[in-house]
């Protein structure tokens, strides 16, 4: 070697040697002649131990031989090859990329130089990387959602399992096409789908009817452009979720809802609710209807039922109120007047319950309805004297008697009758005078009576109309009974006539009461019922009915043993109700079971309470039962949704996060080694969408906490604190930005939660990545007001347009040219909002935005 080489030779990075070739006896002898410093610092082996050695003497057997292999084949080819190998050496085991050059003279290899490069750690990447890969394939294989990739033809070149078991494909799926899949209608749509991502650039969410070998499926599907290394867009992935039974619980649960609502808005009912901590209440518009006032009348507040219950009934009512709050009884029921928006008294019928009470106890939110009885009062009241006016007319009115003689045709009436019938008692009236004043439409029952006791001697009794000298319709009780000679003819009639207007009136009014309250029952949803003490129905609604796949006219004089003989539910509702009925309490039943004519098992929540039979006065019970099967599943799956969603955020925190940490280190590592200004521009690309993506599972991170969070309660946070750690994590990670706090932040608490942190994390990293400067400049400022404190973050960026302003904290929502998710801002607008906090945008100046936080100070 000349000197010049000889230098190049020792310098080089590379690990260089030099191996003599021998050939004896047709075969070829190795021996290693020289290395390079790099050599020996990269193997251990000095030049001295190698000299003169075989591959076999400095390898060992089964290397050598794997050496020499490679060795032999440079030789015998003539050529430069180039391979990976991985050695055992004094200074450890490590992975090379070999390249054999052979120097030829006069025809025969002599000698071949050796040029290995360590690719140990790029070996490690590539193995973590593998590794990685296997655990996507195996998130990817089992997740619940259909996954699948086309390319920007329509050809599918992925589906995971799940998507595979919606089409029901076995064999491999690449190539295939929508047309494959789907009626032409469908894959048209899919295809017109697809054009809008590949050309929009941007993810669309849809929501689509996919025929399936299983039948339709609903589906929410999400697609978005997958973009190549030059950012040009190569495919459309998307991810599919069959959402059928959700839309199917939400129709039932729509079906449910607009059933109440007809109920409420039919049977004119009421509805407040009070939240008993700040004594805001919110009425229904038929609240306020009820009471003659348009709903934008009445202040949604405690003092506006307060100040319009009657004064003589207030003091009942707030012992009632009070005893239920204090848990002495299961409902808040009170009768009281309620004045109109005309000065009048309606009488009301207020029944309400606590439905929620803090750790001590105390209750928070009761709930409840006003039921218009006005009308039930005045009855009531006009029966009362109805009853009364019977009563004594029963104890001191005569009862008139009348008498006709068949033989010279003659009628005799009592005073009575005379007054009955508003006739002067000096009058005579004729017999077929009498038949007269009998109403029409009873005129002819009476004339078939009386026909008969003449002609065939038999008695009548009936209960009839007549109308009176003045005009005036009375309900009467005739009695008739023949009269007979020595020969047994009829020859005349004896009987006696009763006014019974008042009573008729009462049963009348009775039964349009009872039949208004069939109504209301039937149209309520939920099972009304009243049983007697032998467990028959007296009543049933439509719904209870339904149960048992009959109507209410079945049900009603049998029990459940007698409609469903088989079932062994009827033993255990027996005993609720004779509990009930012997206590004379009522009774929280809780959840139950009830097997319906269809076999099905449905859980009900029932009450039930002691009961009078109005007609006879036996004790009885009337139940409620409310069927929440339904809800019960749903609240089963939103469990189950919620611990997925805990996995998934395990692994967003965790596996994920990790994993790009490694990636972003590796590479930075690499990054000062890479030989030209292209490959680290490529390196930095990858830092950087490294680090988004980090910052994009610690988004997802605070995301999933929102969601997980039930009932989070709000605590003082110290705003100094919070503030300040997040301007400092802004200045340590973002290397073109300066952070410049305008004045001293206040010493103040605000009501927030641990997730506070989250909203200026994202307001301040927005402020940076979306900035179009060389250098983002953001100013923090604040202010302080008698109760809240603002906090105002401004930047120099391009600026937001006033109307893109209020949708950029929609869910999904993206900047002007953001290639982020378009949640941070909506995590943003979510937390301000569960603080009774706002946020909004303003124009900084000369350039950029300025966003606001307003947040209520602590007590």
């Amino acid at each position: 070697m000349t000197n010049a080489y000889e230098a190049m030779f020792r310098a080089a990075d590379d690990a260089i040697f030099l191996v003599d070739v021998v050939r004896r006896d047709g075969e070829y002898e190795f021996t290693f002649k020289q290395n390079n410093t790099a050599y020996q610092q990269q193997t251990g082996l000095t030049e001295d131990a190698m000299f003169g050695q075989t591959p076999r003497e400095l390898l060992g057997d089964e290397q050598g031989i794997a050496v020499e292999a490679n060795y032999r084949r440079c030789v015998e080819e003539g050529t430069t090859i180039e391979y990976e190998e991985r050695l055992d050496f004094p200074a450890g085991t490590t992975d090379w990329q070999t390249k054999l050059t052979p120097v030829t003279e006069d025809g025969t290899v002599t000698q071949i130089i050796g040029i290995a490069r360590d690719i140990t750690e790029q070996k490690e990447r590539e193995r973590e990387l593998r590794q990685t890969y296997r655990r996507f394939q195996t998130v990817l294989e089992t997740m619940s959602a259909a996954v699948f990739l086309k390319d920007t033809d329509g050809r599918y070149l992925l589906m995971n399992q799940a998507c595979r078991d919606v089409f029901d494909i076995d064999e491999d799926p690449v190539g295939m096409t929508d047309e494959d899949l789907f009626p032409e209608a469908v894959a048209a749509q899919a295809q017109a789908d697809d054009r809008r991502v590949i050309e929009g650039g941007e993810s669309i969410e849809i929501e689509e009817t996919v025929p399936t070998p299983a039948g339709e499926s609903i589906r929410l599907t999400r697609k978005s452009p997958v973009y190549d290394e030059q950012g040009s867009i190569r495919g459309v992935c998307g991810v599919s979720t069959d959402i059928t039974e959700q839309r199917e619980r939400e129709r039932t649960l729509q079906q449910i809802k607009d059933r109440l609502e007809l109920a409420v808005e039919g049977a004119q009912i009421g509805v407040w609710d009070w939240d008993m901590t700040t004594d805001e209440v919110e009425f229904n518009d038929q609240w306020a209807e009820m009471l003659g006032h348009s709903p934008d009348e009445i202040e949604p507040r405690l003092d506006a039922w307060e100040r319009r219950v009657h004064p003589d009934d207030l003091a009942a009512v707030e012992d009632a109120l009070s005893e239920h709050m204090a848990g002495e009884t299961e409902y808040y029921d009170a009768e009281h007047r309620m004045r109109t928006a005309a000065g009048e008294w309606k009488w009301i019928r207020d029944v309400g319950r606590v439905v929620e009470r803090d750790d001590d106890g105390e209750p928070v939110r009761a709930v409840g309805i006003h039921l218009d009885i006005d009308d039930r009062k005045r009855r009531e009241a006009e029966l009362e004297r109805t009853r009364t006016l019977i009563e004594r007319t029963q104890e001191s009115a005569s009862i008139g008697w009348w008498e006709v003689d068949l033989v010279d045709e003659s009628l005799t009436w009592s005073d009575e009758v005379y007054r009955i019938h508003e006739v002067p008692a000096d009058e005579t009236v004729e017999l077929e005078d009498g038949i007269e004043f009998y109403h029409p439409d009873d005129r002819d029952a009476i004339e078939r009576a009386f026909e008969r006791l003449t002609e065939e001697g038999e008695s009548y009794d009936l209960e009839l109309r007549i109308v009176t000298a003045t005009g005036r319709t009375r309900w009467v009780r005739a009695i008739g009974d023949p009269q007979f000679d020595g020969a047994g003819e009829v020859v005349g009639a004896l009987g006696l006539f009763q006014d019974i207007t008042e009573r008729k009136r009462y049963e009348m009014a009775l039964e349009s009461t009872r039949e208004e309250l069939r109504t209301v029952i039937d149209l309520v949803p939920d099972l009304v019922f009243v049983k007697n003490r032998e467990g028959e129905y007296l009543l049933a609604n439509e719904a209870t009915a339904a149960a048992y796949g009959l109507s209410p006219e079945e049900v009603e004089g049998r029990s459940e043993g007698d409609i469903i003989p088989d079932v062994d539910d009827s033993d255990e509702f027996r005993q609720d109700d004779l509990e009930v009925i012997e206590s004379g309490e009522p009774k929280n039943v809780g959840e139950e079971t009830l097997t319906t004519a269809a076999g099905e098992t449905r859980i009900l929540q029932t009450v039930k309470i002691p009961y009078k039979v109005p007609e006879t006065g036996e004790d009885a019970v009337l139940g409620y039962a409310r069927d929440v099967t339904d809800l019960k599943r749903y609240e089963q799956t939103l469990e189950e949704q919620r611990d997925t969603l805990m996995l998934l955020n395990q692994v967003v925190r965790h596996d994920i996060r990790n994993q790009l940490m490694v990636v972003k280190s590796y590479t930075e590592l690499l990054e000062d080694s890479l030989p030209d200004d292209q490959s680290r521009t490529y390196a930095r690309t990858v830092i950087g969408a490294a680090k988004q993506a980090a910052d994009i599972t610690e988004t997802a991170r605070d995301v999933t906490d929102v969601l997980l969070q039930v009932g989070t309660d709000q605590e003082p946070v110290d705003l100094r604190a919070e503030l300040n750690q997040q301007i400092e994590r802004i200045r340590s990670e973002k290397d073109r930005a300066t952070v410049t706090v305008n004045g001293a932040i206040p010493d103040v608490t605000v009501l927030a939660d641990g997730l506070l942190e989250a909203v200026f994390r994202n307001l301040l990293t927005n402020a940076v990545v979306h900035n179009d400067k060389q250098v983002a400049e953001i100013t923090v400022s604040t202010s302080v007001s008698e109760d809240a404190v603002c906090v105002s973050i401004a930047d120099n960026g391009p600026g937001i347009p006033d109307d893109h302003k209020e949708q950029i904290f929609q869910e999904g929502e993206k900047g002007l040219e953001s290639g982020g998710t378009g949640i941070g801002l909506y995590l943003v607008k979510t937390l301000i909002n569960r603080y009774d906090g706002d946020v909004w945008i303003e124009d900084n100046e000369p350039t950029g935005s300025v966003f606001v936080v307003e947040l209520p100070l602590a007590e």
